[in-house]
């Protein structure tokens, strides 16, 4: 019987038998093609470690020696798909059937699926680290006994590699850790992780078993966010620089100074697991903003975002007079992964809140020559007048020659005139009234204005959200909430 220490090809040259200290039978070992003629009388037990019965009676001169087969399992989870920015977790697990686990190593490689590599030179431009997905640690668990370590214990992290000691296991024991993964960029990549372990404490140095898992995990961008910019309701600020570059694609925002405008900040949820919004905040960078209304950076209760459903909120700015360009930040994002029913029983402590950030680009400021603004009543009654009243404000040192211009509409009865030019003088407002009266009940559509400035040659209109009312088709009767409780606490003290 011979026994291999290690695998690979085994060739035998001879065999020398030794009876008693003066009597040798040397026996070189041919080719099969030779032995034909030769009987085999004698009995043949199984060759180990060749495991086919046929080669070990043929007088093959070589023969492959396979590995023993690893009696390991070692498996790999990770539920669904990792979020950019969050620390993902991949346990894995190390269960002893049938071997003892003398000198444990795991190794951990992250590659990428589509070969591209995980580390971009140019990364420092969008990131503080240029690596794509990271490896960041490995945590075992949370209680382990320091008798079962090795001595000569290992752990060493890299952006892509690890390598971790596994603890003496018995028969029937497991050991499980998880690896910290961490996503920059939406990639896709391969895990790879093996296992090399000695079955025998006396052969610890020789060749070991080895086990190889690998799973592939998708990385994937959690929230899309947008932003706009918008006016005030009913109140349309004439930009030049917007009109004389309508025809160019690249044009930056434009802003009008020392007037309020609104950024819309919107949040979407573009993966396939529910999220939870914590807050959404903007990060100034210099004080060229003269006021930005944050309000409360967490919300009192987190917003709850299913698979595509998005979540807005309206910050108020208000920029100086004397700059011509303003530089509005960041917007940061406050999320995690919905934890469902143990959303209130876990502590924040222990699943993190993942920060995400967006840098907004620069706007062009610059000071408006003419201000429009509409008013007009909330609501209308189905018959009953209302006046319609057109404020233009100038806000420049010449006089302003502005034409106006407005069009029937089919679901009211006009009275003024249609078409009409005024002068405006500097720094002053002039007010121009139309009385109107509602033909239908609904949200109706109040006659298109068209306001052009002569000294510019530049015509805008308002948008038709301003140009909107609803139309009652009797005085309605509101309700509000102080009323009502008035009229409980009446009830109440009869």
């Amino acid at each position: 019987m011979v026994l291999a220490d290690q695998s690979g090809k085994l060739e035998c040259l001879s065999v020398i038998a030794k009876i008693g200290p003066h009597f040798r039978i040397c026996c070189r070992a041919e080719s099969p093609a030779s032995m034909d003629s030769l009987p085999l009388s004698e009995d043949c037990l199984e060759t180990i470690p060749i495991k086919d019965p046929i080669l070990a009676l043929s007088g093959q001169k070589s023969s492959q020696v396979e590995e023993p087969d690893p009696q390991v399992d070692l498996s790999l989870g990770a539920s669904g798909p990792a979020l950019v920015g969050e620390i993902f977790m991949v346990p894995v697990t190390v269960v002893s059937k049938g071997h003892d686990v003398y000198s444990g190593e795991l190794k951990i490689n992250l590659v990428d699926v589509k070969g591209g590599g995980l580390f971009s030179p140019r990364g420092s431009e969008f990131s503080m680290d240029s690596h794509h997905v990271q490896l960041l640690g490995i945590s075992g668990p949370e209680r382990v006994d320091e008798s079962q370590l090795d001595s000569d214990n290992i752990k060493k992290i890299q952006q892509s590699f690890g390598l971790i000691s596994v603890p003496l296991l018995k028969n029937g024991d497991s050991w499980s850790c998880k690896l910290e993964i961490k996503w920059h960029r939406p990639k896709p990549i391969m895990l790879y992780v093996s296992l090399g372990y000695a079955p025998y404490r006396d052969d610890v140095n020789s060749q070991k078993v080895q086990i190889h898992k690998n799973l592939q995990i998708e990385g994937h961008a959690a929230i899309e966010i947008e932003h706009r910019y918008t006016v005030p309701f009913r109140r349309d600020p004439l930009l030049l620089s917007r009109k004389n570059k309508a025809s160019e694609s690249d044009q930056s925002e434009s802003l009008p100074s020392n007037e309020k405008s609104l950024l819309i900040i919107s949040a979407k949820n573009c993966t396939e697991v529910p999220l939870r919004l914590q807050s959404i905040s903007i990060e100034a960078e210099d004080d060229t903003i003269e006021k930005i209304q944050r309000g409360d950076k967490e919300l009192s209760n987190p917003a709850l975002l299913v698979p595509g459903q998005d979540f807005k909120k309206v910050f108020s700015v208000i920029s100086n007079m004397n700059i011509s360009k303003i530089k509005p930040g960041s917007v940061c994002l406050r999320w995690r992964r919905d934890l469902g029913e143990e959303e209130h029983s876990v502590s924040n402590k222990t699943v993190p809140w993942v920060v995400t950030k967006q840098k907004l680009p620069d706007m062009d400021v610059e000071l408006p020559p003419l201000i429009v603004s509409l008013e007009c009543p909330p609501y209308a009654i189905l018959g009953d007048p209302f006046t319609f009243y057109i404020n233009t404000l100038n806000q420049t040192q010449l006089l302003q020659e502005v034409k106006f211009s407005l069009a029937d509409g089919q679901s009211f009865v006009l009275s003024g005139s249609h078409n009409d030019t005024i002068y405006v003088l500097p720094k002053s407002e002039h007010i121009l009234s139309y009385r109107l009266v509602p033909l239908a009940t609904g949200l109706q559509q109040l006659p298109r204005l068209s306001v052009t400035s002569v000294r510019y040659s530049a015509t805008f209109q308002p948008s038709d959200s301003s140009t909107c009312v609803f139309v009652f088709p009797s005085n309605p009767n509101f309700k509000t909430a102080a009323s009502s409780f008035n009229t409980l606490e009446s009830v109440v003290n009869e």
